[in-house]
C-alpha cells in the first residue's frame, strides 16, 4: 500500500515549522486568530481562499505548496477582460 497523503493540515505545520515560526507568530502574520490556525493544523477546519492566501504569503511560499488540488483560473483568462 501507499503513502496516504497529506492533509492540508500536515502541510501547513510542515511548512510553518520549515519557516521556523510558531503558531502564534504565524497566526499573527496571516491576521487570524491562533485557535484558527490551530483548527487548520489539526484538519478540523478548512481555511478560505483568500485566508490560505494570506497564510501562504506570511510564509513566503506559493499557495500551491499549500494546497496543490487548489482550483486555477484557466490559462489566458483574466477577470474583467474581454476578447
Amino acid at each position: 500500500m501507499g503513502k496516504k497523503p497529506e492533509t492540508l493540515g500536515e502541510r501547513l505545520q510542515r511548512q510553518r515549522e520549515a519557516a521556523g515560526l510558531s503558531q502564534s507568530a504565524l497566526a499573527r502574520a496571516a491576521g487570524v486568530p491562533i485557535g484558527t490556525l490551530r483548527n487548520w493544523e489539526q484538519d478540523r477546519r478548512v481555511p478560505r481562499f483568500d485566508t490560505a492566501w494570506r497564510v501562504a504569503r506570511a510564509l513566503d511560499i506559493p499557495l500551491e505548496d499549500l494546497a496543490p488540488e487548489a482550483p486555477r483560473p484557466p490559462k489566458g483568462k483574466r477577470k474583467g477582460k474581454t476578447k
